[in-house]
């Protein structure tokens, strides 16, 4: 196949820029220092096993009406790196936003390596399409200026990156851990949700993760009191039973099991529901397990009570008695104590604003407790937790 001239330009592009992002990620001379860590003890302890849930952590509650506006978004990274830098070694959403960058650097160069990586099995995949019709060779040439836009989209993302290099696992679970630590409500989610550490990074900070095992459920525990829905949901998870018989995140792998706990947890999610689900359904593709069902087709609606319901009737069955009686009183007294658990509505693609909590969009209930990565713009943010 004869390729055409745009074909080699934006692979020519593609390389470049690709290199160039590597090339600053390996030879900058200036890597970014790591942050202080808070204060921890020496001999961190492990779970208890009793299975005891741990108590909140006391973290104190983020004023962001407080504080300074962080960098537009919109500014290449390598122009505002130094105040960030600066700012986050006293303000938290500072170092949540500077660990968001990182992490959102992190990710496009690993895109980057893999469209690369996939650029031969495209032009090969191309070759071997017959082209007798008409037909074929339009849909060769969709399929061409189909990866061709993909392809120009992760260009254009990664010009965000550009001259910016990499830090450590370490450094960027730190900044994390910094501002989950002073109550950022993204951070402490992500902290302690487990998403601040990576599994190819695993080996590379085995430190961070013995701190993080010692802390994650206590941090957890209190996003969940001031009313993080997606932090309940994946506490709720963790502490189940039947955790074991699914990949479990690291928060899972932190805490033990706790029947009583988790079915308390299933019974707040289930109250903070809409009355009905119609307004809480959403699309999401067909798979095994309660919660998701429709027509043929390969797409399903996802229906957030079915899926809870299903947890509460599988543990209720499980407990006896005394144990669920005791699980229902824990739920109602949180319901008293604990802010309503809320998550950000969901928004249609570039829109801002918006009343978090309006809505409990249902795909913050994801199987096993695994949660969304924060974004961004969500560390200036502190209504989405129930601050």
């Amino acid at each position: 196949m004869r390729k055409q001239g745009r074909t080699w330009i934006w692979l020519l592009a593609l390389g470049a820029t690709a290199a160039g992002m590597y090339y600053w990620g390996r030879r900058s001379g200036d890597p970014l220092p790591p942050p202080a860590l808070a204060a921890t003890s020496a001999a961190a302890p492990t779970p208890a096993t009793t299975g005891a849930p741990r108590a909140a952590a006391a973290i104190p509650r983020y004023d962001a009406g407080s504080a300074r506006p962080l960098p537009s978004l919109d500014s290449p990274l390598r122009l505002i790196l130094p105040e960030l830098q600066r700012r986050a070694a006293n303000e938290p959403a500072a170092a949540c936003r500077l660990a968001a960058e990182m992490e959102y650097c992190d990710n496009l160069r690993m895109r980057l390596a893999g469209a690369e990586n996939n650029l031969d099995s495209f032009e090969r995949q191309l070759e071997r399409m017959p082209q007798e019709t008409q037909q074929q060779r339009d849909q060769r040439q969709r399929m061409a200026e189909s990866y061709q836009s993909m392809t120009e989209r992760l260009l254009t993302q990664s010009e965000h990156c550009a001259q910016v290099p990499p830090i450590s696992p370490e450094q960027r679970a730190a900044y994390w851990r910094r501002a989950a630590l002073a109550g950022v409500p993204a951070a402490m989610r992500h902290y302690a949700s487990g998403n601040a550490f990576r599994y190819q990074d695993v080996l590379d900070n085995l430190p961070g993760l013995a701190t993080y095992r010692s802390e994650a459920e206590s941090i957890a525990r209190a996003a969940a009191e001031r009313g993080d829905a997606r932090m309940l949901a994946s506490l709720a998870f963790a502490y189940s039973p039947q955790r074991d018989g699914m990949r479990r995140n690291f928060l899972g792998q932190a805490v033990q099991t706790n029947p009583v706990e988790s079915l308390a947890m299933f019974l707040q999610l289930r109250d903070s529901l809409p009355p009905q689900d119609a307004a809480a359904n959403a699309v999401a593709p067909v798979g095994p397990g309660p919660g998701l069902r429709g027509p043929r087709g390969g797409r399903a609606e996802f229906n957030p009570r079915e899926m809870i319901d299903s947890q509460i009737r599988t543990l209720t069955r499980d407990l006896s008695p005394e144990q669920a009686s005791q699980a229902r009183a824990r739920a109602a007294e949180r319901a008293q104590g604990w802010s309503r658990p809320t998550a950000p509505a969901a928004a249609p693609a570039g829109a801002s604003g918006g009343a978090p909590g309006a809505n409990l969009p249902s795909m913050f209930l994801m199987q096993g407790g695994f949660v969304p990565d924060v974004q961004r713009q969500d560390c200036e943010g502190a209504g989405e937790s129930g601050t």
